[in-house]
């Protein structure tokens, strides 16, 4: 009847894609919708069937995606099932079942298709679908996204073709037609038990600006070693050992140390979104402070390039880091050349975020310097402090803030001879109740070199590898580890914290990421574990069984939504001309977002709970 058609109208007016309608139009939709009740367990669409000739948007109650016997989504109030398969005409990807008592409004797909096609409802099917859909993956498989992003696929299948390989002797003109008839830009030099490199920017900088006749034999133009990758590395691997080594090319290997081809940066990147290697340069040929502050402002328009090229967060992340260590770098080689050498060889550590490798625009600096020597020298800190000094304050000059609670290398607290550094990390493994002895082992067993040796890290990640020896530290570590509350959800507008409080912003570093972070910290310390990524942590604790598999795999999906969310607002920011930050208002989150992080706060609330109570926490 006309009431019944008016409440539907008015119902779907009030969710995406009908809120674009008119009247008129929502009045048409209205007349064709028919009503539909399901009971609770009921099928409503099978998987991997044709097509239906409906769609369905949920009045009230809520249904399950499955895949299987898996339920994979929950959809509630306003949300829409069935459109996609009616659009592609594919068969159904998932089936779909009431999860409780379920009222939905079935609407044909001649009513629906010309709704979806208006320009507003396509940009809502993108965003749904691919959000829907790229979540599903990650709870089904991880790794099946790999083939849309270049950065998350095997080397071994970004390859186009054989590498070019000559003996030391060619010449380099015979080496350069060799590159232009197989259309490649470098060429491998067999040397047996190792393998050297000519490049097309070798050739320009090397022989033909330097003048270098076209007889001479490739093995003097060469770059030898060459740096090499393996074929089930990824694309992200990949990018990142490019930046770090600042080469653009890896030949790539096989389990058999075969080559199997050349991988270069233009196959992980688009050309247009190269910007990290031109930046990585602009940087390191920085000749002051100040032309280095100038190259480090070009940072925030890379990570958007990279975005733009549907590069992954975390790999945004990790090159993002990469910046912050050339960036590092830069300043210390400059800072030598101000105050004179050292009067001892030290190491620099990053810390937190970075020395993880999981960078976001807003990330500050933490870092530590480890001298070598057994004891403490006031003379050598205080020469090594004025150097930190120049890098802490040209890091902040780039717009890299200097962590707040004082954690760089400029602070005394963070500037130590590496014997120094060993003792008191074996006296906070003796007794981690002394004064910040917690927090303090959590931000150096981050620790990373970014200059100098590894020697420091390696004999610091010694001391902590003694970690499984000391359950006072670990249930001390535990218990920490759980101190961070996810919350636990939202209402209406609000953030839920799991105390009850409502809040009117989610702090999606505090609130998700953290609480994730150091689960995986202690449970790779448990195993023996210091400095590694989130990821590279949980894989330590699944194969020690510090954490169940089932755990492990929760708060790996969970760590990697958290990220993309966190990594999109603060891009958002950086485009819209404002400071990144970690405040996400609830009311510009979609119902979907807003369900998968509600499911993400559970499954990690769970797992914090499960940890809690372990045997090896309680007191």
């Amino acid at each position: 009847d006309r009431r019944t058609m008016h409440e539907i109208a008015e119902f779907l007016s009030a969710h995406p894609p009908f809120d674009t309608l008119s009247e008129d139009e929502l009045a048409d939709v209205a007349a064709a919708t028919e009503i539909e009740f399901i009971a609770a367990g009921t099928t409503i669409l099978e998987q991997d069937v044709d097509a239906p000739g409906h769609a369905w948007v949920v009045r009230r109650g809520t249904v399950e995606l499955r895949d299987g016997a898996r339920v994979v989504d929950l959809l509630g109030e306003g949300e829409m099932f069935g459109h996609a398969a009616l659009l592609s005409e594919w068969p159904t990807a998932l089936a779909v079942r009431a999860h409780e008592d379920t009222l939905c409004y079935r609407i044909p797909a001649t009513v629906l298709r010309p709704v979806l096609a208006r320009p507003a409802a396509l940009r809502f099917a993108a965003r749904s679908l691919a959000g829907r859909y790229e979540m599903r993956r990650l709870e089904i498989d991880p790794l099946s996204t790999h083939a849309l992003d270049p950065a998350r696929r095997l080397v071994g299948e970004l390859l186009h073709g054989p590498a070019v390989v000559a003996p030391p002797e060619t010449t380099v003109r015979a080496a350069a037609e060799r590159m232009v008839e197989a259309g490649s830009t470098s060429i491998l030099v067999d040397l047996g038990d190792r393998l050297g490199i000519v490049t097309d920017r070798d050739l320009r900088a090397r022989v033909v600006a330097a003048g270098v006749p076209p007889e001479t034999p490739i093995s003097e133009v060469m770059t030898t070693p060459a740096r090499t990758i393996a074929a089930d590395a990824t694309g992200a691997d990949a990018l990142l050992e490019m930046l770090d080594r600042g080469v653009r090319h890896l030949p790539v290997l096989d389990g058999s140390r075969r080559v199997l081809g050349v991988i270069s940066d233009t196959d992980l990147l688009a050309v247009e979104a190269r910007t990290p290697f031109h930046l990585r340069r602009a940087i390191a040929n920085a000749g002051s402070v100040t032309e280095v502050v100038a190259a480090s402002g070009n940072l925030h328009e890379t990570v958007l390039a990279l975005h733009d090229a549907k590069v992954a967060a975390a790999s945004i992340g990790r090159v993002i880091a990469t910046v912050h260590d050339a960036l590092t770098r830069r300043l210390i080689e400059l800072a030598e050349e101000e105050v004179g050498p050292p009067p001892a060889r030290y190491t620099w550590l990053a810390l937190g975020s970075v020395a993880r490798r999981e960078a976001f625009p807003s990330s500050d600096q933490d870092s530590a310097i480890a001298w070598d020597g057994e004891q403490d020298d006031p003379e050598v800190r205080t020469a090594l402090q004025a150097i930190a000094g120049r890098v802490v304050d040209g890091l902040s000059r780039c717009g890299i803030p200097a962590c707040p609670n004082g954690a760089v290398a400029s602070k005394p607290l963070f500037c130590r001879s590496l014997g120094t550094w060993e003792a008191v990390a074996h006296s906070w493994l003796r007794d981690p109740d002394q004064t910040k002895a917690l927090i303090l082992t959590s931000v150096l067993i981050d620790g990373r070199p970014v200059w100098a040796g590894d020697v420091a890290a390696e004999r610091l990640a010694r001391v902590f590898a003694a970690a499984p020896d000391h359950p006072l530290l670990l249930r001390r570590l535990g218990q920490f580890a759980i101190a961070h509350k996810v919350p636990t959800g939202f209402f209406r507008d609000f953030v839920v914290e799991h105390n009850g409080e409502r809040r009117g912003t989610l702090d999606i570093k505090a609130g998700g990421l953290v609480p994730v972070i150091d689960l995986a910290r202690w449970a790779a310390m448990a195993a023996g574990v210091a400095g590694a990524s989130t990821a590279a942590r949980l894989d330590a604790a699944e194969a020690a069984g510090t954490l169940p598999a089932r755990e492990v795999a929760t708060l790996r999906v969970a760590f990697e939504l958290f990220t993309d969310l966190r990594m999109q607002h603060q891009l958002a920011a950086l485009r819209e001309g404002r400071t990144p930050d970690d405040s996400i208002d609830p009311k510009r989150l979609e119902p979907l977002t807003r369900r998968y992080l509600k499911n993400a706060f559970r499954a990690v609330s769970d797992v914090q709970r499960m940890v809690a109570n372990s045997t090896s926490l309680r007191l």
